[in-house]
């Protein structure tokens, strides 16, 4: 999801899909440009939806670039795809750590406390009763590089 450039090629399926979360991550961080976006949910359930008994998991579209290091994570409501609060900024200079505790999960934590757990996935489901498939395949795989990086700091 890391480019909505005219690229000459027939419109994919989720082109719209992929504009919206642009628009909600792009509405709420002015320099919006220089991060790579990816669909991920918070804590609550997985990609695919919430876990029985669970509520409905938070979408998150988190913008990441690597120079400098930085994440931002945006979150939106999954059924509507609206932004539903405030963006964090993760840096070095905020950064405690980040770890994968199982394949496709990831705790990243703020000097703060503020701990933020998700899931990633090569494709995220979206919108209310019905589910419109997110194709995130490379984008997922290149954030998994990237916090693994992290990892290791």
């Amino acid at each position: 999801m890391s480019s909505t450039a005219p690229t000459g090629r027939a419109p994919e399926p989720d082109d719209a899909l992929k504009a919206a979360l642009h628009y909600v991550f792009d509405s709420q961080i002015p320099n919006y440009g220089d991060y790579n976006l990816v669909c991920v949910t918070e804590c609550g359930g997985s990609v695919l939806g919430p876990r029985p008994g669970a509520p409905v998991p938070t979408g998150l579209v988190l913008g990441y670039r690597r120079r400098p290091v930085e994440l931002v994570l945006a979150p939106f409501d999954r059924g509507t795809l609206a932004g539903t609060g405030q963006p964090t900024t993760i840096d070095l200079t905020n950064l405690a750590y980040v770890s994968e505790p199982a394949p496709g999960a990831f705790d990243v934590a703020t000097s703060t406390g503020r701990v933020v757990t998700f899931t990633l996935r090569p494709a995220c489901e979206l919108g209310a009763g019905s589910a419109v498939t997110l194709a995130q395949e490379d984008d997922a795989a290149d954030l998994a590089s990237f916090l693994r990086d992290l990892v290791g700091l």
